[in-house]
Formats: structure tokens, C-alpha cells, sequence
């Protein structure tokens, strides 16, 4: 496999987790909205998402239309699905068939006209629906029909790079918000928390139905059967790293991947535990330093030469 062609599969797989994750964030957001909790101002949501609003209209549907449709939103869903396409257009002969059709649907789906305007002046939830229903179809047809060749290895490294960094991002947030200024007995704002990162369930069958907010930074963070969690998907670009080196010629492995790899998992594991905001946010840093290490290697090793099946 030439190493641009496992690239250009890498940044589909990130661009597509990246988009499947701001739908749920963007959904569970809703709800809270509609609910009335406590959320971010919009102007935060704005910045974060990068989204020009003219007019001062803040309508959430205004701008729920402009962070999911926008395509002069550099960071909207449209533009992220449109980068993973246009990544696996330069894959095509290393990604089946089912793929290829599943993004080029989902490219379409975002220029639905009839889901713009129900995004903006409608109910969200239907469009939200067909989202993440077409987001679930392009997991499914990765899982069913690709087969576990290099091609798959690096649509699984890509994937749970980006869920790290995004839950990095996700949890920084949460904790600057709500981690020590929130009232004891308030803890709807976590239970929206947990609820777009899908481990509200998990939460709680594990802990009898108590909202604990350091139980949830557990889970974040350390649980290895939450498919979320940091720790899960250090295990997981560990495993396929590793099969990647395996199956690679001996001219091409590179003993830095596991080690870097290592390295990353290790701080994770026996770092002592971060009890105050500020060891939380250095915790996060830290972490978020290390993955973006582990990526500077794939670089290197991965992605500059050429890797054969």
C-alpha cells in the first residue's frame, strides 16, 4: 500500500468520527436546550464552531443549520464529510464498494435542501435522525464488509485518534464549566455529558444510578470497557499498530510506534490520579500531547514510505 493511499484512508476515518461525534454533541445539546438546562452561552458555541452568524440571529436553528450544512463553515459536518469523500475518492481502490457508496450518499444527504430547512425553521430531531442513521450505516459497513487488511488498520487508527482528542475536548470543557463551581444535587448537566459521548447507560449500570462527577471523569478517562473512554481506544491504536508492524517488511518496521505508543498508555495508567481542576487540566494536556506525538510518528513511519500486503 502506497503510504499517500494510507493516509488519505486515515483522514477518512478521522473526518468521519469527527463528524459522527459533533452530530451527538450537537443532538444531546438540543435536547438540553429544549429541556431548559444549562448549557454554554451561544457565543462560546459560535467560536468553538466557527460560526458567522449576520443579523445577531442566535435562533438555535440559525445556527444548529450553519454547524451542520455550512459549507463556508470551515468546521461544519458538510465540509468534514466532504473531506473524508474526497479521501476516499483518492483511496478508491483500497476501500470496497459499500464504502465508497456510503459516503458519496452522505455527501448528498448534506446538500438535502428539504434538511436544511428543517434544521433551520423545523424540528431538528428528524434531521438529527437521518444523520446519525447514515452514520450508523457507514460504521456498519466498515465492521461487515472491509476486509482486515492494512486498508482497515489504518481506518481504525484514524478513528480512535480522533475520539481521544474529541473526548479530550469534550471533557476539558465540561470540567471548566461545571467541574467545581456546579452545586452538589445539579448534575443535569453531566447526565447530558455523558449522554453525547453514548455512556449514560453505561454509567449507570455501574454505579447503582449515582451521579458522582469524579466517577464520570473515571469512565472518560481510565474504564476499558466503555468503547469511549481514553484508555479503550489507547488499547485499541495499540493492537492495530501492531498488527500494522507484523505484517510490514522488516526494512519498514520502526520500534518507535510501539514505544511512543507505550509511552502514552503508560502516563495514562500510573499517573497519579488528578484530583483538582488545574491537575486535570495538566492531566488532559498531557495526554492530548502524547497523541498528537503518536500521530507526528505515524507520520514518519507510516505515511512517508511505502508499507506492501
Amino acid at each position: 500500500m502506497l503510504s499517500r493511499v494510507a493516509e488519505n484512508i486515515f483522514w477518512m476515518s478521522r473526518y468521519m468520527e469527527r463528524s459522527n461525534f459533533q452530530i451527538k454533541v450537537f443532538h444531546t445539546r438540543y435536547i438540553a436546550y429544549q429541556d431548559g438546562a444549562s448549557t454554554e452561552s451561544w457565543e462560546n458555541f459560535c467560536d468553538e464552531y466557527q460560526i458567522k452568524v449576520e443579523d445577531d440571529d442566535h435562533s438555535f436553528g440559525n445556527l444548529l443549520s450553519k454547524a451542520l450544512f455550512d459549507i463556508e463553515n470551515d468546521s461544519s459536518i458538510a465540509n468534514n464529510i466532504f473531506r473524508a469523500r474526497e479521501n476516499a475518492r483518492s483511496a478508491q481502490d483500497h476501500i470496497n464498494k459499500d464504502v465508497w457508496q456510503c459516503l458519496n450518499d452522505f455527501h448528498h444527504q448534506m446538500k438535502d435542501k428539504s434538511l436544511i430547512r428543517q434544521a433551520k425553521y423545523g424540528d431538528p430531531i428528524s434531521v438529527f435522525d437521518a444523520l446519525v442513521k447514515q452514520a450508523m450505516v457507514y460504521y456498519g459497513v466498515i465492521d461487515n464488509s472491509v476486509a482486515r487488511d492494512f486498508g482497515y488498520c489504518f481506518i481504525e487508527l484514524g478513528k480512535y485518534v480522533e475520539r481521544i482528542l474529541n473526548c479530550i475536548n469534550l471533557i476539558r470543557k465540561q470540567w471548566l464549566l461545571y467541574g467545581e463551581d456546579l452545586l452538589d444535587n445539579d448534575y443535569s448537566s453531566w447526565r447530558y455529558f455523558l449522554s453525547s459521548v453514548s455512556g449514560y447507560d453505561f454509567y449507570l449500570r455501574n454505579n447503582l444510578g449515582t451521579m458522582e462527577k469524579e466517577r464520570i471523569f473515571y469512565q472518560i478517562i481510565y474504564e476499558p470497557l466503555f468503547p469511549n473512554s481514553i484508555a479503550y481506544c489507547l488499547q485499541e491504536i495499540e493492537k492495530f499498530a501492531k498488527h500494522l508492524q507484523a505484517n510490514s517488511n522488516a526494512e519498514e518496521k520502526d520500534e518507535s510506534v510501539e514505544f511512543f505508543i507505550g509511552k502514552c498508555i503508560a502516563n495514562v495508567q500510573f499517573t497519579r490520579h488528578p484530583r483538582s481542576r488545574e491537575e486535570k487540566m495538566q492531566f488532559l494536556s498531557k495526554i492530548e500531547s502524547d497523541v498528537y506525538e503518536v500521530v507526528n510518528i505515524f507520520n514518519q513511519s507510516f505515511f512517508g514510505l511505502v508499507l506492501k500486503i
